[in-house]
């Protein structure tokens, strides 16, 4: 019976297989080249093994490991997306990868999938692996939430180093020896110097975000850290917008890059859905209560009523994202919707660490469901489940635009984006039309609309505006804070108006030729129903309308003379003034009429310059062509034609910086693309004089020294301020009794527990009653009764003094017979003794 198994091979394991390709040689125990060898060798084979044959496109495919594919599939990712399908498998082979995607892509995953699996295990030597650079530190927590679900099943440690945060508790993060160092420039810099961190073992550096990266003004941070990094590492740039100049954007280290840009054209989701409103300076309010109220439908109560239990927004909840310009807009328009009965969170860049992750946490909770943000804030917060963007103010740049919608329609779910538009605001509108080649069509237009592929612009109804707007300013006249809020938020917008950058002028001259036509003033596609459609409300509408652009025949010199033989000299000159330029006017109008019905005439845009060509890119890096992309039918022939502006000017204008310059100049001007969002960071410009401490004049742009802080020179030559070595860390380490080990030694031995959280009992629970049968019931029940009666006073600078309860204190006050018996007793010693007492010979 036992004899039909003996012919049978026992089952091959993955391992076996790779052992047997392993060439027979001899064994040098010390020598780590070859151990190195020997591991990447297993690896590649392991990747092998693991790869699937057949082409499927997804993550199988991929060869990754049982541990991280198994995170994968509990994350919920079931198919790559296509930045994901093209860069992991280039970042397995060890390439250098320039990603540019737009924004809710996949792109985080895109880095720390391949990271995790090239980082496999935790090494027990000291020195952190792998390096994640973030603009934000709520982009940074982001990518630490990311990293810890897809790492689950694996030992490796991460952490999270932001600014804001206690630099004890993160002294303990660096000692308990993390693979993975999520951070952004500033602290990462602040920790090496000042514990003196040896950067030397980061085999994976990615710059997430990296267009703001180097906008931020984190250029010589960003030189520091990258002089301190080996020069074998492997360098990954991601970010959803991506300018020309990725030339420059090569001194970060590239070597041989490959860049991916998938979605040059698309930078958009397509399931994105747009609308433009056509509002009054004076009227924006109202039209904000209006949109929250008619067309969003934003409910006053959420699901989850508890910050504290994280039951998550639900799809009911239509979390809203409203972007303002200043922080002062925040706050005055968080009051506002709080006294309309919305749940408001706000966040602005000034505000505190910790009040900005309750904010954060509630909105992302379903506690609240709208959050009033800026740009600078908003940067890197991710939330799951986002139903619509709003743009209180539109913002100065078609590239920030995107950052902003991005933000809605992820993850194959739909969304809306809604901007409030007003007169000055209609150029940027324009460039945003060129921006992202999508035709601006105004109500009245056309029957049917495609939201996601066209811009809609149209205005909202005028009796229903006029209501909330006179709400909204009875409401300011009657509370003296938020009155002062909407004056304060009112100068800081002019302020906010001189620092943002300018639209193009060709887009100014067509903005003032779409508010004289008279599709201008239509109501928005979107707003209409029986109520704004029926044969009353659109003789209603045009009678507001007439009534509006009504101009009297006479001016204010003809005034009560009409029918007077006698006219006075003001009118007579009136007269003959309107007689002469009366031709004048009539070709006016009639030039107006014509422009009207004629076709849309072509814009051009003058080319600007500073873009770097399709083939001077592909000289600096390595583009993959794909096979399957389908070209289109077009008349002309490619190869003969020659056309006189630059394939997708108009786009890359978007995302293009200054070409004057050397590179931090461009990133210093750059950085208005954001425009601050208090009075601090909006003086703060390029135009402002500085002292220029080595040429002695005053000097435009930026001036190191000119902020009066000390500075230290580093060992690659750039300048940081001196407060980084402040010895707070040796501080630390002698008060922990903890020596770090060195670089490429052995971790400590309690490592794995520095970086765990700490318990801390804050919850005060009543005390539980006393038991009668106990035996020291009474004393007890008396040291009870003791500690309720007594109370705590401050004393000045000299701590806390407790006081007991004055009814049952002492009382020392002495009756008439106790002072008589005192001084009897004072008379007998007096008489006993022989010398009489110095202090008693006055004494009654």
């Amino acid at each position: 019976m036992f004899n039909q198994f003996k012919d049978k091979k026992p089952a091959t394991t993955t391992t076996t297989t790779i052992a047997k390709k392993i060439p027979q040689q001899e064994i040098k125990v010390n020598d780590d080249d070859d151990d190195e060898q020997d591991e990447k060798f297993i690896a590649s084979e392991t990747m092998a093994a693991n790869r699937k044959n057949k082409k499927s496109g997804g993550f199988q495919s991929m060869g990754l490991s049982n541990a991280v594919f198994k995170a994968v599939l509990h994350k919920g990712f079931k198919v790559p997306t296509p930045i994901q399908r093209k860069c992991i498998p280039l970042v397995l082979q060890g390439d250098d990868v320039v990603g540019m995607a737009r924004t809710g892509s996949g792109k985080t995953a895109a880095f720390l999938i391949p990271m995790l699996e090239k980082l496999k295990a935790h090494s027990a030597k000291t020195g952190a692996r792998a390096l994640v650079l973030s603009p934000s530190r709520e982009l940074a927590l982001q990518t630490q939430k990311v990293c810890k679900e897809l790492s689950k099943y694996t030992d490796l440690r991460s952490c999270c180093i932001v600014g804001g945060d206690s630099l004890d508790e993160q002294f303990e993060m660096i000692a308990s020896n993390p693979d993975i160092l999520i951070a952004t420039p500033g602290r990462l810099l602040h920790l090496a110097v000042e514990m003196n961190m040896d950067l030397r073992t980061i085999e994976y550096v990615v710059f997430d975000e990296a267009d703001r990266l180097f906008e931020m003004g984190f250029a010589v941070q960003l030189h520091e850290i990258l002089s301190r990094l080996p020069p074998s590492r492997q360098t990954l740039l991601f970010s959803a917008t991506l300018p020309k100049m990725l030339v420059d954007f090569a001194k970060a280290g590239l070597q041989e890059p490959t860049l991916i840009r998938l979605d040059a054209d698309t930078k958009i989701s397509k399931d994105l859905e747009m609308a433009f409103f056509s509002v009054k300076d004076n009227e924006k309010e109202g039209a904000l209560l209006y949109l929250l109220r008619n067309v969003i439908q934003l409910p006053k109560k959420t699901q989850n009523t508890d910050s504290k239990k994280r039951k998550g927004a639900t799809e009911a909840d239509k979390q809203t994202i409203l972007f303002a310009a200043t922080k002062h807009h925040v706050e005055y328009l968080a009051s506002l919707l709080e006294i309309a009965g919305y749940q408001v969170s706000y966040v602005y860049g000034s505000l505190d660490q910790t009040a900005r992750n309750i904010q954060i946490t509630r909105f992302r909770n379903g506690v609240t469901n709208i959050m009033v943000v800026t740009d600078v804030a908003a940067r890197g917060i991710d939330i799951p489940i986002l139903e619509n963007v709003i743009n209180y103010d539109f913002c100065g740049s078609s590239k920030v635009f995107v950052h902003r919608v991005g933000r809605a329609a992820r993850a194959g779910r739909r969304g809306w984006a809604y901007s409030l538009v007003t007169s000055d605001e209609l150029p940027y509108l324009v460039d945003l039309e060129l921006f992202l080649t999508r035709p601006l069509v105004m109500g009245g237009d056309k029957e049917e609309y495609d939201y996601t592929a066209e811009l809609v612009l149209g205005t909202m109804p005028t009796d229903t505006l006029v209501d909330d707007q006179n709400w909204v300013t009875s409401l300011v006249e009657r509370d003296a804070s938020l009155q002062g809020a909407h004056k304060t938020a009112m100068n800081a917008y002019k302020l906010y108006n001189r620092t943002k950058p300018r639209a193009s002028a060709e887009s100014y001259s067509r903005a003032k030729e779409l508010i004289k036509k008279r599709n201008y003033i239509h109501l928005h596609p979107l707003l209409e129903d029986e109520s704004t459609t029926s044969q009353a409300a659109i003789e209603r509408a045009s009678m507001i309308q007439a009534i509006s652009g009504f101009r009297p025949a006479e001016t204010i010199f003809e005034v009560g003379l009409r029918g007077r033989k006698k006219q006075s000299p003001a009118s007579t000159i009136m007269r003959e003034r309107r007689e002469a330029v009366g031709k004048v006017i009539a070709a006016h109008k009639s030039k107006l009429e014509e422009s009207s019905t004629s076709e849309k005439k072509s814009v051009t845009v003058e080319d600007l310059g500073g873009d770097v060509g399709e083939d001077e890119l592909a000289e600096a890096f390595n583009i993959p062509e794909s096979s399957d992309k389908k070209k289109k039918k077009n008349y002309r022939d490619e190869e003969y034609y020659l056309s006189y502006t630059q394939k997708d000017a108009n786009t890359e204008r978007g995302y293009s910086m200054a070409s004057n310059g050397n590179f931090i100049e461009q990133a210093s001007k750059a950085q208005l693309d954001l425009t601050g969002d208090d009075q601090d960071t909006i003086k703060k410009s390029q135009n402002m004089l500085r002292w220029d401490s080595k040429k002695k004049k005053f000097v435009r742009g930026l001036g190191i020294g000119s902020d009066n802080k000390k500075m230290i020179r580093t060992e690659s030559g750039a300048l940081i301020p001196a407060s980084y070595k402040s010895g707070r860390f040796d501080e630390w380490a002698k008060k922990k009794h903890i020596s770090i080990p060195r670089t490429g030694e052995r971790e400590l031995v309690n490592a794995a527990h520095l970086s765990k959280k700490r318990f801390r009992h804050n919850r005060a629970d009543e005390a539980k009653p006393l038991d009668p049968l106990a035996y020291d019931y009474d004393k007890k029940l008396k040291k009870r009764k003791m500690k309720e009666t007594e109370t705590i006073v401050e004393k000045d600078g000299m701590g806390k003094k407790r006081v007991g309860n004055r009814s049952t204190a002492k009382n020392e006050l002495k009756n008439a017979s106790q002072i008589r018996k005192d001084r009897i007793a004072y008379e007998k010693r007096k008489e006993k003794s022989t010398r009489p007492s110095r202090r008693g010979k006055n004494r009654k």
